[in-house]
């Protein structure tokens, strides 16, 4: 890719600009003139991102309290099948609901996020509905699959108490990509499926991102461009390990997709994995399956962690309501 800055949102590329699109909400424009780069010392070498769990951790806790605070639930870990959870609820659920449950993956590229809940307590809080978040093992590691056999031993025991119908299954980022790997062994164990699933900002093979990874990062134009799968620095290849790239529980888009549950997606036109998500959304429809693709304009990857925006909160109206229609609330 050319090289290009960002300044005050504005976008240069070459001798072509790209202003802030007056199509967004005032809180997006603002949200699109943050550099997450700023203040980091020029020429500093990068550090792989597992390098960062504890320099992230404040960042994590920030988003859960802005999202509680905004989706008011009850949070309290637990421990299901050996493996570390959240169970997130709602204050005052109907009677109706308590037989739903969704499981949420966090993000934070396989190697970071224990902890984050910012995609599960909105929507425990719009769905009226309990949220299981997988604090899943992380690469380096536990490379692949030992984030799959978690989910797997946690969906395992949820069974036990509820029908697959009555569950969901999302993720956004590394937990979408998780959300569809998690489907893949499924049927291979088979498993019953659950009732839909939600893959976020995410896609079907976590080693091929298409296009819009080769000049989009996961902040938009901010920052440097991702890394190749095979650098020592990618996050993707640390995950992967020495799984092979092309078996299907790796990546769900080149196995069979016929039995697929309903799938959303959601994305933007400025993240860098929006290519990803819009070829999966391609896959499962030519495989004759119900899947939505939501894209919103000028935003980047996981928008709606910043709960503050109108984008976020109409991003996670769909989810909710998407989760709802076919848990049949």
């Amino acid at each position: 890719m050319g090289s290009y800055k960002v300044t005050d949102g504005v976008v240069e590329l070459g001798n072509i600009k790209l202003p802030l699109p007056d199509t967004v909400s005032p809180e997006a424009r603002a949200y699109l003139c943050f550099d997450p780069n700023q203040g980091q010392p020029e020429g500093a070498a990068p550090l792989p991102m597992w390098k960062m769990r504890d320099a992230l951790v404040p960042a994590f806790e920030m988003l859960n309290a802005q999202a509680q605070q905004a989706y008011p639930v009850t949070i309290e870990e637990m421990e299901i099948a050996g493996v570390r959870c959240h169970h997130v609820k709602p204050i005052d659920p109907p009677a109706a609901n308590t037989g739903k449950v969704l499981i949420n993956m966090h993000g934070g590229g396989f190697v970071l996020g224990s902890g984050s809940l910012v995609e599960a307590i909105p929507i425990a809080n719009e769905t009226q509905c309990n949220v299981i978040s997988i604090d899943y093992r992380l690469a380096p590691e536990h490379p692949f699959p030992a984030a799959v056999d978690d989910i797997v031993a946690v969906y395992r025991t949820v069974l036990e108490y509820h029908a697959a119908q009555d569950v969901a299954l999302y993720g956004a980022s590394a937990g979408g990509f998780l959300t569809a790997m998690a489907i893949m062994r499924f049927k291979q164990e088979g498993l019953p499926l659950p009732a839909c699933c939600g893959v976020f900002t995410a896609g079907g093979d976590v080693t091929q991102l298409g296009d819009t990874f080769n000049y989009l990062t996961l902040a938009g134009f901010y920052g440097h461009v991702g890394v190749s799968f095979d650098d020592p620095m990618s996050e993707r290849g640390a995950f992967v390990g020495s799984a092979d790239p092309n078996d299907p529980l790796v990546a769900p888009i080149k196995g069979d997709l016929s039995d697929f549950p309903p799938t959303l997606l959601v994305t933007g036109t400025r993240d860098a994995v929006l290519s990803s998500s819009a070829m999966f959304h391609l896959a499962l429809r030519k495989a004759g399956r119900d899947a939505e693709l939501y894209v919103f304009e000028a935003m980047a990857h996981g928008f709606w962690y910043n709960v503050a925006m109108p984008e976020s909160r109409d991003a996670i109206a769909i989810m909710a309501r998407f989760f709802e229609k076919h848990l049949k609330i």
